[in-house]
């Protein structure tokens, strides 16, 4: 019984979609466009010795190179690369550092930095952190500096813990939020950046996004706290584009193969914004690890009916009918018993938020089921020849890059690199 681990560029049939990754074209004037490209490569191989590779998926840049060519430079300048699959992400990630911040001459001489390139990166870090403050103003609701002050804190507790403001009110009572992993520390070049950056783009922004003079002072500075606090978390605002990376394959002392997913965004100031979203390795009890990836938000907005911003309007609204109905509820009994009405009331005090939430978690659960169905038709448009080539494998660990919507099967060929213990082949199969 062997163990091996495939990564597959499905070409899907659904919405004549062709897993195109996002590409940002930054134009002199200071403004970017966006385009699609297709056929691009998404699959490479980091290290053939263990081996481990990586794959791609939305947006197909960093610091306007393409990412094969990164790849190939880290290769290059970086030979000791680790001997897990979670150390040579790491590795990478310090590899990106390096290279930004201009402190690895070798890989400036491979891949030299445009001009400005840093600031750049830094000034759309904070345009779109000003921009998810905007939206928790929004959502926060109520007068101008009550919103304000709200809006501070949700942002503050979403840069510093796992998930947002509103994702934390889903936990359940006396659990505790956990806090984000740091992925950097302070520096001479961080700390100038943020002197020389920071309160000028910062001032532009809030005028743009709310108007000229309508965000007190007061209220900038403590903002400005939580952007320079944010920086070495693993946070990343909504706006930022991030380039998905899913590293596969084994370590040097593994049996089994594993996966790790990272969202990798701006990098600045010796920093590269990054967030490990998660990583498994096959057992026993789940032999089969099937994961899917495609232009996420988008995706995530057919299969689930709603992206995670809708979602917390939804739950605000939901919250707000429900305590007005309860407010007019102890409105008619007040007329006749007043302190039946406030006993009635502080019973149902947390009756909006455990109602909405429960409502909420329920359409969650409807949604991961329809997600497994999605991967059941996936697995069942597979030849029979396909699925019996490996049904004696002890694991098939397959990272699918392209997620399917609608009803249609996988139509077009795919690009798959079979990994095994010391040895990675290309592989190019129809699935029909």
């Amino acid at each position: 019984m062997t163990s091996e681990v495939m990564l597959l560029n499905v070409q899907g049939g659904a919405l004549a979609a062709d897993s195109a990754l996002t590409a940002i074209e930054y134009h002199k004037d200071g403004t970017a466009s966006v385009r699609y490209q297709t056929g691009a490569d998404k699959i490479f191989v980091l290290d053939a010795g263990l081996p481990v590779a990586s794959m791609i998926f939305d947006v197909a840049e960093f610091y306007r190179y393409q990412w094969g060519a990164i790849f190939e430079t880290f290769k290059t300048v970086v030979p000791q690369r680790g001997n897990t699959v979670a150390k040579v992400a790491q590795s990478l990630m310090l590899f990106l550092a390096r290279w930004t911040s201009g402190t690895d001459a070798k890989a400036q001489d491979l891949l030299p930095l445009e001009e400005g390139q840093e600031r750049l990166s830094f000034a759309i870090y904070i345009a779109a952190l000003v921009q998810r403050y905007h939206q928790c103003v929004e959502l926060a609701g109520g007068q101008k500096q009550q919103a304000l002050s709200r809006a501070l804190d949700m942002l503050r507790f979403e840069t510093q813990y796992s998930g947002d403001y509103f994702q934390n009110l889903f936990l359940p009572q006396g659990e505790t939020p956990s806090r984000r992993p740091t992925i950097g520390e302070s520096s001479p070049r961080l700390v100038a950046l943020l002197d020389q950056y920071l309160n000028r783009l910062l001032s532009g922004m809030l005028a743009s996004m709310f108007g000229e003079g309508f965000v007190p002072a007061e209220t900038k500075a403590a903002l400005a706290e939580i952007a320079v606090a944010s920086c070495v978390t693993d946070w990343m605002p909504p706006g930022v584009p991030k380039t998905g990376l899913v590293f596969m394959g084994y370590g040097s002392s593994d049996v089994r193969p594993m996966y790790l997913e990272l969202r990798v965004g701006s990098a600045f100031g010796g920093i590269v914004k990054h967030e490990m979203v998660s990583s498994a390795a096959p057992t026993q009890r789940e032999p089969a690890i099937i994961r899917s990836f495609a232009q996420a938000d988008l995706i995530d907005a057919l299969l689930r009916g709603a992206q995670p911003g809708y979602k917390y309007v939804i739950f605000q609204l939901m919250r707000q009918g429900i305590t007005s109905l309860l407010s007019a509820v102890g409105g008619e009994i007040a007329k006749k018993d007043t302190g039946l009405a406030k006993s009635v009331l502080q019973t149902f005090d947390q009756a909006p938020l455990a109602i909405a939430r429960a409502i909420l978690m329920a359409g969650d659960d409807i949604a991961r089921h329809a997600m497994e169905m999605r991967v059941a038709e996936v697995v069942n448009s597979a030849s029979p020849e396909m699925l019996a080539q490996y049904a004696s494998k002890l694991v098939r660990l397959s990272v699918i890059e392209h997620e399917l919507t609608g009803s249609q099967t996988v139509a077009e060929p795919i690009l798959a690199l079979h990994i095994k213990k010391g040895r990675a082949e290309w592989v190019r199969a129809k699935i029909s």
